[in-house]
């Protein structure tokens, strides 16, 4: 197995898995994709020239370890690729704009730990950093050049708990030098390194700085697929002034997928894995 993707969510790789367009598989009757078996709470993918593997993990530190440890003993890659969704931590990102990551840093806690609303306790918050794998950085930053898309090289930001705020979400920019916020690709990056194993780190930003979650979004389920249409089509019904929120979230997952998807698929270069 020569190259890993790796994402949280099924959202943020739904496109490469219904449209099958890695090549050579672009038969309609047959998927580029098969599900295989996982760790519980992860759902795996394996190509079926079997050069590239598939993991979605679910959200946050816990799931994501716990199937980074079973990617890298059981399928062993070569290389990762770390996709998947962010917030936008500058009013330089559009949505749909992505994020090359140039250092994966983390902060402990959560937003009462470092929220500058309540008060100093944010200078000590144990804060830590990765460097990416510079060839691999250089070879995403190459497709996306030749693509035309909108992207920035940039340090990201991994925190534990959902930035819901505008305002927090550009004090972290500010503060920690970061162009987009996540809640997985420090650990993602962090197991990738202890095995030795090359990573880059992809971001797609699905919401702007300027924009301020509804509060559902704090209790979506963190599972890999399902469980989310339910809650928020409720809220909806319940805030009918707030349903433009979620239409908008839709628009921007739409557009942050299709993005990776062009990146992933128009390109030779990770079809064939990365060698380190």
């Amino acid at each position: 197995m020569s190259l890993a993707l790796v994402a949280s969510r099924r959202e943020e790789l739904a496109a490469v898995l219904s449209r099958g367009a890695w090549r050579p598989w672009r038969q309609r009757s047959k998927g580029a994709w098969r599900q295989r078996r996982a760790p519980e709470g992860a759902l795996a993918y394996q190509r079926r020239d079997h050069s590239v593997s598939m993991i979605l993990t679910g959200a946050g530190r816990a799931q994501t370890e716990k199937a980074m440890a079973w990617l890298l003993e059981t399928e062993r890659p070569d290389s990762i690729l770390s996709l998947g969704f962010a917030r936008a931590c500058t009013p330089n990102l559009d949505i749909g704009d992505l994020v090359l990551a140039t250092r994966l840093n983390h902060i402990e806690g959560s937003p009462f730990d470092w929220d500058p609303q309540f008060g100093e306790s944010q200078l000590d918050v144990r804060h830590e950093e990765l460097l990416v794998d510079g060839k691999m950085l250089d070879i995403a930053r190459g497709a996306v050049e030749i693509n035309g898309i909108d992207f920035m090289p940039s340090p990201t930001l991994t925190v534990n708990s959902l930035v819901r705020t505008s305002g927090l979400s550009a004090w972290l920019g500010a503060t920690y030098g970061v162009s987009a916020v996540d809640r997985e690709s420090y650990w993602v990056a962090a197991a990738a390194a202890g095995a030795g194993v090359p990573c880059l780190s992809v971001r797609s930003i699905v919401y702007g700085v300027d924009e301020t979650l509804p509060e559902v979004a704090s209790r979506l389920p963190d599972t890999p697929s399902g469980g989310r249409f339910g809650p928020i089509f409720k809220y909806g019904v319940r805030h009918p002034r707030e349903m433009w929120r979620y239409m908008r979230a839709v628009r921007s997952a739409r557009n942050a997928v299709a993005t990776l998807t062009a990146v992933l698929t128009n390109t030779d270069v990770f079809n064939v894995g990365i060698n380190p």
